[in-house]
């Protein structure tokens, strides 16, 4: 028996299509590392509706938080395929912190990086033009999931114009309209029902563009 196996019998949990790991509020007693599969983190807002924050793959971590400050679960993960964790108790936790010192490194550098991503997802919620919304969100979808290849970028994870909807917040309709206009302005197409971006500097220059209306008016 391989070793990652081995630590899979010990520590493993097998997730289907749709199940949910945890919701925002519940007790957190264990954080989650993916062997394999694809885990979507969202979280409930005033309106009633669920915005995606991120779609983490395997070699991520999640759910250290709520072993840390002992706090209830600040979001809800869902797995969005097949899925293999390893879920790690405070005790164990604590074991691998203080005998690997390169386990703290790695989730220092995570916590940091999801705070520079959850301020930007701050700062975006403040904009108040829906174009430059949704054109902000897809540039974070491309510095995480985006893979250049012959026709553009394509993500790693089905991006889709629901999928975007939610990460936005905002209707179908909507979302759909100002995705028909990136695809107008060359700057998106569709590979099936999956958003493609022609190039990054095409997409930061459709942005920029938007800035400068915003800022000199129509």
């Amino acid at each position: 028996m391989s070793g990652e196996q081995e630590v899979f019998e010990k520590y493993g949990r097998l997730y289907n299509q749709g199940d949910v790991v945890f919701r925002e509020g519940d007790v957190g007693a264990e954080m989650y590392i993916i062997q394999s599969g694809k885990i979507m983190i969202t979280k409930q807002l005033k309106t009633g509706e669920e915005k995606t924050l991120a779609v983490l793959g395997p070699g991520d971590s999640f759910g250290e938080m709520a072993i840390i400050d002992k706090d209830v679960r600040s979001a809800n993960a869902i797995a969005m395929e097949p899925s293999r964790l390893i879920a790690l108790d405070e005790e164990l936790f604590e074991q691998h912190i203080q005998t690997n010192p390169k386990i703290v490194k790695k989730i220092l550098k995570i916590l940091s990086s999801r705070l520079r991503d959850a301020n930007q997802q701050i700062a975006d919620l403040m904009i108040k033009n829906d174009k430059r919304l949704v054109a902000n969100t897809i540039l974070l979808v491309v510095h995480k999931h985006g893979q250049e290849g012959p026709q553009g970028i394509k993500m790693d994870i089905d991006f889709t114009v629901p999928f975007l909807s939610k990460m936005c917040g905002l209707d179908m309709a909507k979302t759909q309209e100002i995705v028909d206009k990136l695809i107008h302005a060359r700057v998106a197409s569709m590979s099936g029902d999956n958003i493609v971006i022609t190039s990054l500097d095409n997409l930061e220059k459709f942005i920029k563009f938007l800035e400068m209306k915003e800022l000199f008016g129509e």
